[in-house]
């Protein structure tokens, strides 16, 4: 991958929707998150979510719109087949090592703090009870537009 690029690692419980939402209600904040990433071309995303357990790449890459689907390049439990990093982090700190991006410039959005070091300046974290609301949204933005970039760090 590219050197300007930088990968988003994109949980979707607690992010694109609350946690507990009915199945008929997820994913209500899509169109927010793909909003903000047509303002950032040089971001590529990679799924860090559970929904990997029962859905393929291709699968979950359908429910986006065609532009942000187009920007999705994996997923971590692609990297992590045995399953051997049992954090976020982990699973992250595996696909940026065996993706062939060990200092890539990434960001994480994910609700699962306790799955991530502290500090993590990566972390753009949402409230499991509200998703990628107007707040969310703004500290993304501001982590998006950071210089100098957040590089990845040693495991």
């Amino acid at each position: 991958m590219s050197s300007d690029l930088t990968i988003l690692f994109l949980d979707f419980d607690g992010v694109l929707h609350a946690v507990g939402t009915p199945s008929e209600e997820q994913l209500v904040h899509l169109p927010r998150f793909e909003a903000t990433l047509r303002e950032y071309l040089a971001v590529r995303i990679v799924l860090s979510t559970s929904w990997q357990d029962a859905y393929s790449i291709r699968a979950l890459r359908a429910l986006f719109s065609e532009d942000i689907a187009a920007r999705i390049v994996g997923g971590t439990r692609g990297a992590d087949p045995n399953r051997d990093a049992p954090t976020r982090y982990g699973q992250i700190q595996r696909f940026l090592r065996h993706g062939g991006a060990p200092k890539a410039r990434w960001l994480a959005l994910d609700d699962a703090v306790h799955d991530f070091p502290d500090p993590c300046p990566q972390l753009v974290a949402c409230d499991a009870k509200r998703g990628f609301d107007a707040d969310a949204e703004k500290r993304l933005r501001t982590a998006l537009a950071a210089s100098p970039p957040l590089l990845a760090t040693p495991v």
